[in-house]
């Protein structure tokens, strides 16, 4: 890992490795919903996620109930509820739950918890939720708002739907913070701009007309010192065609191609194989696509649970709408 280090590039490592057969990773698993400390010395049920192993009407489970006990032990403050997700022996947990802080009157409601990347995706959705949710709030409905979370072919299909979803929107926010790369950035711009210069019919297949899947309002592009890899691609791309403008802070600058390789103890190793260039010149690798719009979310945002970045995306399709038509 040192040896590869040199490189200073990213992509790269050695990771993997002969199996310990003695040891097994603990694993953490989530009943679906927030825990909240309480003045009374409980906690309290925070969110409980859509569609997630809580959200069931015959658990009777809601926000702001209190959680007595799990697993017939009793769950007060002063104790880390993460070592229970972590170390409970049974398939399901069982809550003892209740309106008051207190035993008298508590139900027991039991729940099959779910593993860290089913509750991954939980929190995701919500995520991109609530940031629908600003945007329509903040541009009295008339913004549509959709979020790429992988540059993969899932992600590439609920690009289109999202797109369809708000072709009737004035404008449009692109948001791909966060996203970690893959491969698609071609994909997105040609539907984008509007153009597209060849596809492939089977040979037994009918030939298709193909429809234009572009947005024709304004649009933004949202980035984030974790947009990384093919994530930099799309929004220097974007620019470039002139398709509008980039709000948030300048992309990760981890931009190469990689190859992967095998070892003799199972480990693998991952060596740079390609670089990547702008069509000015710029080498992506350590560059780090600029933003036209600089802003940042800080620490006192997040924990006030605002997102200066949207709210700076919104404001920035109002002035393009508002300006005179050239």
């Amino acid at each position: 890992m040192m040896m590869i280090g040199e490189l200073n590039a990213s992509h790269t490592g050695v990771s993997g490795g002969p199996a310990d057969a003695e040891r097994s990773p603990a694993q953490t698993r989530y009943p679906g919903f927030d825990l909240v400390a309480d003045p009374a010395g409980y906690y309290r049920v925070g969110h409980i996620y859509k569609t997630g192993p809580a959200d069931h009407d015959y658990l009777k489970i809601k926000k702001g109930d209190f959680i007595i006990a799990l697993d017939d032990r009793d769950l007060k403050t002063t104790d880390n509820y993460w070592k229970y997700f972590t170390i409970s022996a049974g398939r399901k947990f069982h809550f003892l739950v209740n309106s008051k802080p207190a035993k008298d009157g508590a139900w027991e409601a039991t729940i099959e918890p779910i593993a860290a990347a089913a509750f991954g995706n939980l929190q995701y959705a919500k995520w991109v939720d609530d940031r629908r949710e600003m945007v329509d709030r903040l541009s009295g409905g008339e913004f549509g708002y959709l979020h790429i979370r992988a540059m993969d072919a899932p992600s590439l299909r609920q690009f289109e739907l999202d797109l369809a979803a708000n072709r009737t929107k004035k404008a449009l926010i692109i948001d791909q913070r966060f996203n970690g790369g893959g491969g698609i950035d071609q994909e997105l711009l040609g539907i984008l701009a509007g153009r597209r210069y060849q596809f492939s019919v089977g040979r037994d297949s009918d030939l298709k007309v193909w429809r234009p899947q572009n947005f024709y309002g304004p649009m933004v592009v949202m980035q984030n010192e974790r947009s990384a890899s093919d994530a930099e691609m799309f929004p220097a791309g974007f620019k470039e065609l002139g398709l509008g403008q980039t709000v948030g802070v300048p992309t990760m600058g981890a931009v190469i191609a990689t190859g992967s390789y095998t070892l003799l103890d199972g480990s693998s190793i991952r060596t740079p194989g390609s670089g990547v260039w702008t069509a000015k010149g710029d080498n992506m690798e350590n560059y780090g696509v600029p933003p036209d719009v600089y802003v940042d979310n800080s620490p006192a945002d997040f924990a006030a649970g605002r997102d200066v970045q949207i709210e700076k995306a919104v404001e920035v399709l109002k002035a393009e709408l508002a300006a005179p038509k050239k």
